[in-house]
Formats: structure tokens, C-alpha cells, sequence
């Protein structure tokens, strides 16, 4: 490990923190440390066999971070909305009370995290996981508390901490593959399969696969781009029309797939899928993915490209199995 740079990974045994890890595991450059809450579960001890260093970390624990991000030269940030949302809503608050208090825990880890990595004389880069600035893109017309959440830690740190936003990247993953969202459903009443979501049929969603292509794209933010880099990332031709993916799955699966435009209200009241979820595809059904960044590029403007599979070909090796379609 001597001579080694050090990146450290909040979130490693998550889609996109063990996708990053992965991938600086395989540079001979580069010692990774897993930061988690549980050392000991099989997620963990995966990364271990793999020859990371795993360390219990908090970012509810201030201290745990400061320990964990010693002698760091970068760090990769994914803050979570979900692991409060989901038990609060189970509990029987409501949508609104459990998101509210979701996003106030996820600012506050984010913030930790920010003042910690601050302090690391030798940290050269901080690649941080965000979504955009919905409701002031939006002016306020739509707003989700897991949008807010990363987009306020990314203000946060250009606002609070100047010498730290130096130092930072910004990758705004698209949507991922497995996003329900995206999936036709069988319609019992007209046989046939559709896609419903409430946007028009010229809305475009960039899809990404992040147990494979987070890690390659932060290595790019890491080792070749400039930091202050705020870059949008979807697999290879997987920025796609949604009206499309009827096409794309009919190619995949042999079943003809029409899209179908719903209102929010109506997709609310059909799935029971609660607003803080419905309202992300209602809004891009209106504005762009990364409205209201200032400065992002897409893949195609890395200085080095970085290969990723395509949706469609994800599909035809399998992925559209595993997910039982």
C-alpha cells in the first residue's frame, strides 16, 4: 500500500459506492477503503476478499468520519434518502411528515461528511452523487424532498465550504435500469402491455446501470477531468425518448409495448405509489434531468470515453429477466 492514493467510499456496499470501489480496486495506483456502519455483513466482508479496507464509519457520527477519511486523497460521497423514507411511511406517518424527515436526516449526514472531508489536508477530490435543484428549476412548482436533499448538500458545500467545493465533482446519475418506472406492465383489460407514466411521449430519461458504470465514471471525474467537473451519466445510447422504450422492449421481448400518458393524480390514485416518489417523472416530463446546473457535460465531452453498456443491450443479456419480465 505504500505510495498508494487513498479513495475513500461512503456508501461501498450500496449500488454506487461498490460499483466505485470495484473499479479503483482494479488500479494498482489507487488503496480503497470501504466506509460502512457494519463491517461484519457479507456486503462488507465482499469488499474485504477483494482487498479493500473496510472501516466502520457513521455519517450520523461526526468523529467516525474524521477517523475513516485520514490521509485521503478523494473521497465519493452517495448520501441516502431511502433507508429513513420507507421505515417512516411502514411506521404510519405520512408521506409528507416521512420525506420531511428523511431529507433532514440525509442533509445532515451530508453536511458531516462536508465538514469532515474539509478538514483532510491531503484531499485532492470529492466526487459527490447529487440530483439536481428541482423546485428552484421548477420555480417551485414541483418538489420532492429526495431531489432537495442532494441538491442543498451540493449547495451546502459551495456556499458553506469554499476551499472544499474547490475540490469538488458532481455526478448526476440518471435513472437506473431497474427503475420500475420504465418497465412495461400488463393491462388485463386490453391485453396488452404498456408503459404509463405522467409525462408526454417526447420526454427523454438518461438510464444508467449503476452496479456497472458508476465506478468507471467517477474514476474519470477522479483521474481525468478538472475538479469542479458537474457531469450527467447514462449508459452508451441510453439518453432515450420515452416513447421509445416501447420499441426498445418489443425488440428485447418479442411482446408489442405501448406508452401510455396518465396525470400524476391519476398513477397516484391507480398504484398507491406515494407523491414523494411519483413526482421525480412528473417533472421530467417538464424539464431537462440537470435543470437549473450550471456547466454540466455528458459522456460524450470526457476526455476519455468511458464504455458502458447500452440499456437495450443490458436488456438482451439478461437484465430484462432478472427482472422477471
Amino acid at each position: 500500500m505504500k505510495n498508494k492514493k487513498i479513495i475513500c467510499i461512503v456508501g461501498a456496499t450500496g449500488h454506487q459506492g461498490g460499483s466505485v470501489a470495484r473499479t479503483f480496486l482494479t488500479l494498482p495506483a489507487w488503496q480503497v477503503r470501504c466506509l460502512t456502519r457494519n463491517p461484519a455483513s457479507e456486503a462488507a466482508q465482499a469488499l474485504a476478499a477483494l482487498g479493500a479496507e473496510v472501516v466502520q464509519a457513521d455519517l450520523s457520527d461526526l468523529p467516525s468520519l474524521t477517523r475513516a477519511f485520514s490521509n485521503a486523497n478523494a473521497i465519493f460521497l452517495n448520501t441516502d434518502f431511502w433507508t429513513v423514507y420507507f421505515p417512516a411511511v411502514a411506521s404510519g406517518k405520512s408521506d409528507k411528515e416521512s420525506a420531511r424527515l428523511s431529507y433532514e436526516c440525509e442533509f445532515s449526514n451530508g453536511k458531516n461528511a462536508a465538514i469532515a472531508a474539509a478538514g483532510v489536508p491531503t484531499l485532492e477530490r470529492l466526487v459527490y452523487s447529487a440530483l439536481g435543484p428541482m423546485e428552484k428549476a421548477s420555480g417551485g412548482k414541483h418538489k420532492t424532498y429526495h431531489w432537495k436533499g442532494k441538491s442543498d448538500i451540493v449547495e451546502y458545500i459551495e456556499n458553506d465550504q469554499p476551499e472544499l467545493a474547490m475540490k469538488m465533482s458532481v455526478i448526476y446519475l440518471g435513472a437506473y435500469n431497474t427503475n420500475a418506472f420504465l418497465y412495461p406492465k400488463f393491462d388485463a383489460e386490453t391485453g396488452e402491455y404498456v408503459v404509463v407514466l405522467p409525462v408526454p411521449k417526447e420526454t427523454r430519461f438518461p438510464i444508467i446501470d449503476p452496479k456497472e458504470g458508476t465506478g468507471p465514471f467517477v474514476r474519470a471525474l477522479i483521474e481525468d477531468e478538472a475538479p469542479g467537473t458537474k457531469l450527467l451519466a447514462y449508459s452508451d445510447s441510453s439518453y432515450l425518448y420515452i416513447e421509445s422504450l416501447g420499441d426498445i422492449f418489443a425488440r428485447a421481448t418479442g411482446k408489442k409495448v405501448r406508452f401510455v400518458q396518465t396525470t400524476l393524480e391519476d398513477l397516484y390514485a391507480k398504484t398507491g405509489v406515494t407523491l414523494e416518489i411519483l413526482s421525480g417523472p412528473a417533472y421530467l416530463g417538464e424539464f431537462d434531468y440537470c435543470a437549473g446546473v450550471e456547466g454540466v457535460i455528458e459522456p460524450p465531452q470526457l476526455k476519455n470515453k468511458v464504455q458502458t453498456k447500452p440499456f437495450e443491450q443490458w436488456l438482451r443479456d439478461g437484465g430484462i429477466k432478472n427482472l422477471g419480465q
